[in-house]
C-alpha cells in the first residue's frame, strides 16, 4: 500500500465518519505525544543507581561525588540532597521541610501532563457518543426523506454512528492504560528518591553528632 491510498483510506474514513472523527484523532495525537513525552522525561529522572554516589562520598569527597551525580541525570534525587547540603547548617527541621517543599513541587511537575492524557481519554468516549448520536440523526432524517425501501441510503448514517463509537473507544483504552502506567512510575520515581534522600540526610547528621 502506497501513501497516496493510505491517505485516500484515512479520508474515506474520516468522510464516512463525519465531522466527530477530526476532534477525535486529534484528541488521540494530543495523548500519545504528551505520553511520549512523559515517558521520556521520567526515564531522563530515573537516570542510574545512587549506590555510585553513596560509594563516591566515601572515596573521592561530598564535592566531587555531587559533580559526578549532576552528570548522570537523576534531577528528583539530586533536587532533594541538594536541599539537605544547602539547609544542613539550619538543623534537621530546616533540612525536612525543605525536602518536603521540594518533592512537592517535584510531583506537582511530573503530574502536570497525566492530567491532559486522562482528559483527553475521558472526552474520546463521549465525543464517539456525540458521534452515534449525530449519525442515528442523520439516519433517520433518511428515513423521513425516502423511507425503508433503499437500505444503501441509511448506510451513511449508520457508518457514521458505528465507525465513531468505535474510535472513540480505540482513543479512550489504551490513553487509560497509559495514564495507570504514567502514575505508578511516578509513584516509584518518587518513593526511590525519597528513601535514597533520606539515607544522605542520616549520614549527614550522624556525621555532626559524630
Amino acid at each position: 500500500m502506497d501513501e497516496y491510498s493510505v491517505i485516500e483510506a484515512t479520508m474515506s474514513i474520516l468522510l464516512r465518519g463525519g465531522w466527530v472523527l477530526l476532534p477525535l484523532f486529534l484528541i488521540g495525537w494530543l495523548g500519545w505525544f504528551l505520553m511520549f513525552e512523559r515517558y521520556g522525561y521520567y526515564f531522563m529522572l530515573k537516570g542510574t543507581s545512587t549506590s555510585k554516589f553513596f560509594k563516591d562520598l566515601d572515596t573521592v569527597g561530598e564535592e566531587a561525588a555531587f559533580a559526578k551525580l549532576r552528570k548522570r541525570r537523576f534531577g528528583y534525587f539530586l533536587a532533594l540532597v541538594e536541599n539537605v547540603r544547602k539547609y544542613r547548617k539550619d538543623g534537621p527541621v530546616a533540612v525536612r521541610n525543605a525536602m518536603l517543599a521540594t518533592r512537592h513541587e517535584l510531583d506537582v511537575s511530573l503530574s502536570k501532563s497525566l492530567k491532559t492524557i486522562v482528559t483527553c481519554a475521558s472526552i474520546a468516549p463521549l465525543l464517539g457518543l456525540l458521534g452515534t448520536v449525530s449519525g442515528m440523526v442523520h439516519t433517520f432524517e433518511t428515513i423521513k426523506q425516502f423511507g425503508f425501501g433503499n437500505p444503501v441510503l441509511l448506510a451513511d448514517g449508520i457508518s457514521e454512528a458505528l465507525l465513531t463509537t468505535q474510535a472513540g473507544l480505540l482513543v479512550a483504552f489504551p490513553l487509560m492504560l497509559v495514564y495507570n502506567y504514567l502514575e505508578s512510575r511516578v509513584d516509584s520515581i518518587g518513593d526511590f528518591a525519597w528513601g535514597e534522600a533520606l539515607k544522605f540526610e542520616e549520614r549527614c547528621f550522624a556525621k555532626e553528632v559524630e
